[in-house]
């Protein structure tokens, strides 16, 4: 038994092409690598027969299909790629305190002697 995401594109979910001929194929605005793809679960789950987006260069990117407001078969990547996300970066800084270079250590010796 095939999947229900074998033979169709994973762009815009009609069958007769695929995501790398697809028309309606958007970048993912997470990191831009990849591409927005239109999945649905097939996992025995709760969740079995939703649609969901994610990314297809695994970024970590996913949104249930209904939190984008999907009612028809043509979504709205355009909406998702221009939406805007706050990221929280932590960022680790380590200052080593050096000797310094040969001339700062020589700095107001007398050089005559």
């Amino acid at each position: 038994m095939l999947g229900k995401n074998k033979g169709v594109c994973h762009s815009c979910r009609p069958s007769g092409h695929y995501l790398p001929t697809c028309p309606k194929k958007k970048r993912c605005h997470v990191y831009g690598e990849g591409f927005v793809k239109w999945m649905e679960v097939e996992k025995k789950s709760a969740n079995i027969g939703s649609l969901f987006f994610c990314c297809s260069s695994n970024c970590g990117y996913f949104k249930w299909s209904d939190d984008v407001g999907e009612a028809s078969g043509d979504y709205e990547v355009a909406r998702i790629s221009e939406e805007e996300e706050d990221v929280e970066i932590s960022v680790n800084v380590t200052i080593r305190k050096g000797k310094g270079t040969a001339e700062e250590n020589n700095k107001g010796k007398d050089k005559t002697k």
